[in-house]
């Protein structure tokens, strides 16, 4: 046991633990949503990703995705892994740096308990959600979480195994713009679903 699982011992039991390292993750998309949830969801213990993403790091990304100034011009997938095994060196964490899309979409996540749709483009991400709804257990996506904390609330719509965590309408545009707060609010209730289920307990709206 290194020192952050010694850590997280003294929140939760053996038996939560356990069932926590048990489940895989898998994360379409490394950037706003798809970097702080990994970073969340390794803090709370969990050690098996499967991540993919085909980005690299920019200065604008730097607002809201978990990347720093050393991480420019890298690849998401390659420094989202580093930052994650800073924190738990005992993470198993698999990545893919290629353009998710429907043709190559079986390649993926075939072994996760939950799958988590962490992408930009609105047919992507529908895509993705129809796709793994009937391939996982649960699937987690995000849709409306632009602008400032006060704009609309973020509520979570659960349909049949999927949760979608969002406003449902507020869009990336000049008087939305994607900021950190918001973005990160709607990471954390993500990953409080994960966690939430994985610990066999309901999740609540905010």
């Amino acid at each position: 046991m290194n020192p952050f699982e010694q850590g997280t011992a003294n929140y939760l039991s053996e038996q939560q633990r356990q069932s926590i390292k048990k489940k895989h993750i898998g994360i379409g998309g490394a950037g706003g949503l798809g970097s702080n949830i990994a970073v969340l969801l390794v803090r709370s213990g969990f050690t098996h990703f499967e991540i993919i993403d085909h980005d690299i790091i920019e200065p604008s990304n730097l607002n809201r995705q978990h990347y720093n100034l050393d991480d420019l011009a890298r690849p998401k997938v390659h420094a989202i892994k580093e930052h994650l095994l800073k924190i738990n060196p005992s993470s198993d964490i698999t990545t893919h740096q290629i353009k998710w899309t429907i043709s190559n979409a079986n390649h993926f996540f075939t072994d996760c308990d939950f799958v988590i749709e962490a992408f930009d483009a609105a047919k992507t991400k529908q895509l993705f959600v129809e796709h793994y709804q009937t391939k996982t257990s649960y699937v987690i996506s995000g849709s409306g979480l632009a602008g400032r904390s006060s704009v609309k609330i973020l509520q979570i719509k659960k349909l049949k195994n999927i949760y979608i965590v969002g406003d449902y309408q507020t869009a990336v545009d000049e008087k939305h713009p994607p900021l950190a707060p918001r973005v990160t609010q709607c990471a954390a209730i993500m990953a409080g679903i994960v966690l939430n289920l994985s610990l066999n307990n309901a999740p609540n709206d905010p």
